[in-house]
């Protein structure tokens, strides 16, 4: 079992230009784990064989975040954390069976039409980073349970 690290500002490879709010740095965290990946070639995308040769590499288990360049849920939910932390961006960071992970925002949604002054309840959010990057599924709704459980 692979434990990943953190190592000071390591996870990142330069200046990264992150945009609060957005998508980028969704497609950001995307990206440095391999890119967006269609739903029905998931079972292809090989991370294991990946993290293994790191280990190697290293001579631990202990991965540091910044090596991995080819992750899946797990893996990517942990780097989103990790940005969302550091940009003071309120974040959970979601533990699943068989490697699922994955990242839970609040977000408040616009007041209804024609009705100024109202502030509803924060809405809570899945991140997608796997499939469509940057993509948010309502809480409890169809497609956040098949990205957490399926």
């Amino acid at each position: 079992m692979s434990v990943l690290c953190l190592l000071g500002g390591s996870w990142h490879g330069g200046t990264v230009g992150l945009i609060v709010p957005g998508v980028h740095w969704n497609r950001f965290v995307a990206d440095k784990m391999g890119g967006a990946i269609e739903r029905d070639k998931l079972h292809n995308f090989s991370w294991e064989l990946h993290i293994s040769e790191i280990e190697f590499e290293l001579k631990s288990n202990i991965v540091p975040i910044g090596k991995v360049k080819k992750g899946t849920f797990y893996h990517r939910a942990l780097l989103f954390k990790v940005i969302a932390d550091r940009l003071g961006i309120g974040c959970s960071l979601v533990r699943g069976d068989y490697n699922r992970a994955w990242n839970e925002v609040k977000l408040i949604d616009d007041s209804p039409q024609g009705v100024t002054g109202l502030l509803l309840p924060p809405q809570e959010y899945i991140v997608d980073l796997m499939f469509v990057p940057g993509f948010l599924m309502k809480q409890e709704s169809a497609e956040a349970d098949q990205y957490k459980y399926i």
